[in-house]
């Protein structure tokens, strides 16, 4: 009996590992769904931020192993933070869309190769790099709205080689969803936003653990 049961274990952990990516799987598509479903209930332009902050605190529970209905949490969620998150998340994301529009206008223009076309990429991207730093630490710490967009932006530019990981995961969504556009309506976003919300969880971690270890005292001897 005991010989049986330790010949299907490595069936049954592939099996597990199999249906937790189908799980993830699955959780990506629906914070895709629920991101563009509850950003047009805010008018687009004041849903984008609550939707945002919603989509990373549920994916940040998600990692800890909760479990929730997604639907009405995300709802919760959403109402919740409508107004916090406006105040702390929708600057950033005005001037990144406004960067983006940019670049959009300049490319039209077909002065892509221009000076003025290397800053205004350049800035779209550390403006995209900050606000995405932003949603994930505006879900995972507890901090004055106004401090948020600040806070991120010293960490963005205090830890590069974290957020090259940040921008290799982007690259990476893209990609995949240029060469297979019919991703983009339905995982896309979901991807980019749990992709991003795990890499700065994990940062945040390693950055708090790195600050303990600088503030405990120094035993003597």
């Amino acid at each position: 009996m005991s010989t049986s049961t330790t010949a299907g274990a490595p069936g049954t952990g592939w099996a597990v590992r199999l249906h937790g990516a189908f799980e993830w799987v699955t959780w990506i598509i629906t914070v895709n769904a629920l991101w563009y479903g509850f950003a047009l209930l805010g008018g687009v332009v004041l849903g984008v931020a609550p939707a945002s902050a919603a989509a990373a605190e549920l994916t940040r529970r998600r990692l800890r192993g909760e479990a929730f209905p997604a639907l009405r949490t995300f709802a919760r969620a959403w109402r919740r933070e409508f107004v916090a998150a406006n105040v702390a998340l929708g600057p950033a994301f005005a001037i990144t869309g406004m960067l983006g529009f940019g670049i959009l206008s300049v490319a039209q223009a077909g002065a892509l190769g221009t000076p003025i076309a290397v800053v205004v990429i350049g800035a779209s991207c550390l403006a995209a790099a900050i606000t995405t730093v932003a949603v994930s630490m505006f879900a995972h710490y507890d901090l004055p709205r106004t401090a948020y967009l600040v806070t991120a932006s010293r960490f963005t530019l205090g830890n590069l080689p974290h957020i090259s990981l940040l921008v290799l995961a982007a690259v990476v969504v893209v990609t995949a969803s240029l060469l297979l556009p019919g991703l983009i309506p339905f995982v896309s976003l979901g991807a980019w936003i749990t992709a991003s919300t795990t890499l700065c969880v994990a940062f945040f971690a390693a950055n708090d653990r790195r600050l303990a270890e600088a503030a405990a005292p120094v035993p003597t001897t």
